[in-house]
């Protein structure tokens, strides 16, 4: 078994970071829950897409290290550790923001993994070769093929709609906190804890 989980919205939650920096801002009132969906949806209501296109390359760059792991993810990367599973980090994500300074948001997604312990030997232990970034979706699809994934963890269902997603790997939707129909051939799953009595039911 080799199991693929994708990075933002799936490892990483963004939620309080969006609302926080927002009202920091000024670009919301503190009533907007906190909910990153919510924030960008408010600003759209006034106008303000360019405001979220900022707002992003600021959380995904410079202070995404305040942004917090879904509850039971660290868990499940040591659980995988334990029992010797292979698991690879793949996502998509562009070098830099479009709006704003040149971050490196590939550097400061790594970062942010160095810092949770994900690298930590004496912790999580995830081998730094086996996080990868791509620009594109399709480089995103390419590497789970060529990595022979047989499970991928994503919060996006677009990517397991994609025509070149491999059919032959099991697609597990993470949708925490929210009511969805499941695409094609997925099965939705609201939390860490979920997924991996899930994985580990299968891969006894």
């Amino acid at each position: 078994m080799v199991i693929g989980v994708d990075f933002d919205n799936t490892i990483v939650s963004y939620d309080a970071l969006f609302h926080r920096i927002a009202v920091e801002r000024g670009l919301i009132p503190s009533s907007v829950p906190v909910d990153k969906t919510a924030v960008r949806d408010h600003l759209r209501s006034l106008g303000g897409e360019e405001q979220w296109t900022a707002l992003q390359g600021l959380v995904y760059g410079p202070r995404i290290r305040e942004a917090a792991a879904f509850p039971g993810v660290k868990e499940f990367f040591a659980h995988c550790r334990r029992a010797r599973l292979a698991v690879h980090i793949v996502s998509h994500k562009t070098r830099q923001p479009v709006l704003g300074p040149p971050h490196d948001l590939h550097a400061a997604a790594s970062g942010w993994l160095e810092q949770a312990g994900f690298f930590d030997a004496a912790r999580l232990g995830l081998p730094r070769d086996h996080v990868h970034f791509g620009i594109t979706r399709q480089e995103k699809i390419v590497r789970i093929r060529a990595l022979g994934c047989t499970t991928f963890i994503d919060d996006l269902e677009e990517v397991f709609s994609e025509p070149e997603f491999p059919a032959v790997v099991e697609k597990i939707l993470f949708a925490p906190q929210r009511q969805t129909a499941a695409p094609t051939g997925a099965q939705v799953l609201t939390s860490w804890a979920q997924i991996e009595n899930h994985v580990f039911a299968r891969a006894h």
